[in-house]
């Protein structure tokens, strides 16, 4: 039962960070210091590339300051980031299980 909470939550913390991600890459192309990439989220955040990647593709449930470290580097905060995990529904993560079971 745990293991199955805590899948839902990395699988709900992956969807608002590629949300938000997707935001910052529509609204923000023309700033150069605000992370719209893996890499410079990573550079940003003083954190591996690798770990990035992992939190966005929900490899790895993500520490608090590694997930604040994330939303800082992307320029959002905690209440933009949880507006959009509640907003998650089942057929969302239903979406982006698929998703990333056929990449």
């Amino acid at each position: 039962m745990k293991k199955n909470i805590e899948n839902n939550i990395k699988l709900k913390i992956a969807i608002a960070l590629n949300r938000l991600l997707e935001i910052r890459r529509n609204n923000e192309k023309s700033t150069n210091d605000i992370a719209e990439s893996f890499n410079k989220i990573a550079i940003n955040a003083d954190i591996r590339k690798a770990t990035v990647s992992d939190t966005f593709n929900a490899i790895t449930l993500p520490s608090t300051a590694t997930l604040i470290l994330i939303l800082d580097a992307m320029q959002f905060d905690l209440c933009i980031f949880s507006e959009h995990y509640k907003s998650i529904t089942e057929k969302d993560i239903y979406q982006f299980s698929n998703r990333s079971k056929n990449s």
